[in-house]
């Protein structure tokens, strides 16, 4: 069969890797016989896009495969009445207006997916971004989420969006040919959930591309020539990229028993083809595939002739090496021989170890006793490494950073540090844990979380929220089953430290829930209020960055013994479900038997709530209230990379004009702005800057020219705070009013100094205590002109991001009575 593929790369907003993808793509199906369209940057505008995709559908015939490809940004907003609408971010999206929206929804997709498939059958999408907006503290890993709109550029909101698609709908948008529930004669592969994070980093190679990319493109190669179902291919590609960011759940939706780009359906791949390798050994090919092990066992076949038994010794990038029993090493291997797992051992988590260090034999000697544990293998990318500091001393670091404080390599120590990574590893194998695609459960159970502030509580997005451990903040977790027949339900969470705990002690097999009951985690059953849990650190853990944790939500049609996951030492040889055994496998690292699923097995899925938390307190909040407010949300002002090359900005407003002057009337008129970034050692530093202006009416331009508030290095973020005050005879400064209050004790002990706001704060929290510092100095310069001059109109407030090339560009916006102009330029 021959095929046609629409490959899409909008690289936008600091995207590095999708010209990367698209080139991976577009040579891995040319390589299938596709015949390949490329649209990128500049040329992957929204009517570009929808031009290349209308030729697509016009030239398409029902006995060809089609492909469409994405790599770029994502977004997604929501209402008020909680609906969203999600879209994707042509190169031309800045460029959007009230009347001229120029991102593509999902309606417009769906429509477009839609027309194709009615007139081929055999289609495939592929999006590689994101459309919820989180940012992760993991060094490297970039989302690909739109963030947010340039900052001082049209933003987009629910209601000017829903206006937009109605208008498509006015307009002739064939919304009615949209499947209600997904399209069954697409395969639509996705890099994550709706409200999941996916990231773009470098891979084993160096080049920078989507993790969706990289590891699919790896799997469709390395399938080349064998008969796989796209569920088969997808777990390959999950396990991949869950190893380099867990919170990333790659999915294939629809009918994803096909072979890749055809209509043929196949069974979930369960034997590999065997080819000698040599007198002795035999490879298994496509052993990947199945997420093979160092020590599973596989039943070796022909027809019904049953050969014997072998274990794995070594894996290959596409196949698995086993050595031949004597009775069958020197003869040839009978024609369509074929291998069966019957046992499979625990995941091993790669850990890079420290070279030339006096205990590294003892750590390679002791991970050797810990079946989920192996040294990482040079250019195996590991994701925990042991390090050692200058005196010796090991710690644990991943991607976070620092676990624990420094360990000499004493052997208690260093037998700890073992137990310590056995556990990172344990908490890995189960954030893997994934619904079985071959008896998949579908349910109707609705799942929300949140914390509970001031007695009320405040629903959370299911990723991306953050937490504050030392803080008065208390969590909750409901389950609600709105169909018609009883689940089971368990939460299990994954701590901080990597500590597995049953939320549901006293229900180990699963909280009954029949059709239309609830129950909510954090309850109070006594005094019939929700009171949540408290957040903690453990004092066990570096508070030197925030960190994750999971809470997995468990949905069974049956019981399911978690319990399991919270004990030592042998199993007590009842008979299991395959799910009980999964979780066995996950707590204790032995091998566990494979078999034919009987017919009682329990269904489930699995839901996982991830957030971060942080080990300090939550940032001092700010007063000042401003007509326009452009920072981005909380979650990725604190959790923006930090330690950023410093870019030298000039910060200048360049038009003010005061349409009505409320209660300034015609009299003199001051602005006051104050920039505040980071700094030498990460402390950051402020500007100050006073303009002065007589005799103010209605509709006057104020003469700005362009006025420099603030010129010098930029470093991680760029905070900006305009006030427009009456002014008054006499009147200092507002650098000289700041001056003034920030030499005082009070202030000073809440982490500000004059001299570049220097903080005491330790490297664990210096992200909330810039933020902290942030909140002081606009509430103090609030203050300070609310005494000198009177009320004054807090006119406009950000914070622009290093990530966001600190907002470079001119920004104009329109708050209620005035018009504001300030630019940010790059100077040497």
């Amino acid at each position: 069969m021959t095929g046609k593929a629409l490959l899409i790369g909008a690289a936008t907003h600091g995207l590095t890797g999708v010209r990367n993808d698209v080139k991976a793509m577009a040579q891995t199906l040319r390589a299938r016989g596709f015949a390949v369209q490329q649209l990128v940057t500049p040329q992957a505008t929204r009517a570009g896009i929808l031009d290349a995709y209308e030729k697509l559908i016009a030239d398409a015939t029902p006995d060809e495969a089609y492909v469409v490809y994405y790599s770029g940004h994502g977004g997604r907003i929501r209402g008020t009445d909680g609906r969203t609408i999600q879209f994707i971010v042509p190169d031309d999206y800045s460029d959007s207006d009230d009347d001229d929206f120029r991102g593509i929804t999902d309606p417009e997709l769906s429509v477009l997916l839609a027309r194709l498939t009615e007139r081929a059958p055999n289609v495939t999408v592929v999006l590689d971004c994101c459309h919820a907006a989180h940012m992760s503290r993991q060094s490297g890993p970039r989302v690909r989420a739109l963030l947010r709109t340039k900052p001082g550029q049209w933003q987009p909101t629910y209601e000017r969006v829903e206006r937009h698609v109605h208008r498509l709908v006015a307009g002739g948008l064939a919304i009615d040919r949209r499947p209600l529930i997904g399209n069954d004669l697409a395969v639509r592969v996705v890099a994550c959930a709706p409200t999941e994070a996916a990231f773009e980093d470098a891979n084993p190679d160096g080049v920078q591309m989507g993790l969706l990319t990289d590891a699919l493109t790896r799997a469709l190669r390395e399938t080349d020539g064998l008969r796989v179902n796209w569920s088969t291919l997808m777990d390959a590609v999950r396990r991949r990229v869950q190893a380099i960011v867990f919170t990333q759940r790659p999915e294939a939706e629809g009918p994803s028993s096909r072979v890749p780009f055809e209509v043929t359906e196949l069974d979930p791949l369960d034997t590999l083809p065997v080819t000698a390798d040599g007198p002795t050994r035999i490879q298994l090919l496509g052993a990947p595939l199945l997420g093979v092990e160092v020590g599973d066992e596989f039943a070796i076949g022909a027809g019904d002739t049953d050969l014997g038994t072998v274990s794995v010794t070594r894996l290959l990038p596409t196949a698995a090496v086993a050595e031949l029993p004597p009775e069958l090493a020197g003869q040839p291997l009978p024609p369509g021989a074929r291998a069966r797992r019957v046992r499979a051992s625990a995941p091993a988590m790669p850990v890079r170890l420290p070279a030339g260090h006096p205990a590294t034999a003892d750590l390679i000697e002791v991970l050797a006793a810990r079946p989920m544990l192996r040294p990482a293998e040079p250019g195996v990318r590991a994701t925990v490494e042991v390090v050692a500091d200058e005196q010796g001393r090991l710690v644990i670091r991943d991607d976070y950073g620092p676990l624990h404080a420094p360990r000499p390599a004493t052997h208690a120590d260093i037998a700890a540090i073992v137990t310590n990574l056995q556990r990172i590893a344990q908490a890995g194998a189960l954030r893997r844990l994934a619904g079985d695609p071959d008896r998949s459960l579908r349910h109707d159970v609705r799942i929300e979380w949140g914390r509970v502030r001031d007695g009320r509580e405040e629903p959370l997005e299911l990723t991306g929220s953050l937490l504050f451990a030392q803080s008065d903040e208390r969590v909750w977790f409901r389950v609600r089953n709105e169909g018609d027949r009883a689940v089971y339900v368990s939460l299990i969470d994954i701590g901080i430290s990597s500590r597995i705990a049953v939320l549901n002690q006293s229900d180990p097999g699963g909280i009954r829930l029949a059709a239309g009951a609830s129950y909510t985690h954090g309850w109070d059953e006594d005094r019939r209020r929700l009171t949540g849990v408290p957040m903690t650190w453990p004092s066990s853990i570096d508070p030197a960055v925030p960190r994750p944790e999971t809470v997995l939500v468990l949905i069974s049609d049956g019981p399911v013994d978690v319990s399991v996951l919270q004990q030592r030492g042998l199993r007590d040889g009842r008979a299991r479900s395959g799910l009980e055994n999964l979780l066995a496998q996950i707590a204790d690292g032995m091998s566990r038997e494979i078999g034919d699923a009987p017919a009682s097995q329990v269904r489930y899925a699995i839901q996982p709530i991830d957030f971060v938390v942080s080990p300090t307190p939550p940032p001092i909040t700010e007063r000042a209230t401003f007509l326009v407010d452009d920072r981005p949300a909380q979650p990725i002002r604190l959790l923006a990379p930090r330690g950023t090359t410093p870019t030298r900005v000039a910060v200048r407003i360049a038009e003010l004009t005061v349409h009505r002057n409320r209660a300034l009337g015609s009299a003199d008129v001051r602005v006051d702005a104050v920039v505040l970034t980071g700094g030498p050692g990460s402390q950051p530093v402020y500007r100050a800057a006073t303009m002065r202006f007589s005799n103010v009416r209605d509709g006057e331009r104020l003469p700005l020219d362009d006025v420099l508030i603030y010129h010098g290095p930029a470093v991680d973020f760029l905070d900006i705070a305009v006030w427009v005050s009456r002014d008054t005879s006499g009147s200092l400064a507002l650098s000289a009013l700041l001056e003034q209050r920030l030499t005082s004790p009070a202030v000073q002990e809440a982490g500000l100094q004059v001299a570049g706001l220097a903080l005491t704060a330790p490297h664990a929290a210096m992200a909330v205590a810039v933020a902290g510092a942030g909140a002081v100095l606009v509430n103090t310069a609030y203050e300070l002109l609310t005494g000198v001059v009177g009320p004054s109109i807090g006119l406009y407030r950000t914070s622009l991001l290093a990530q966001e090339q600190f907002g470079i560009g001119r920004h104009e916006r329109h708050p209620q009575d005035f018009s504001f102009t300030f630019t940010v330029d790059e100077v040497t």
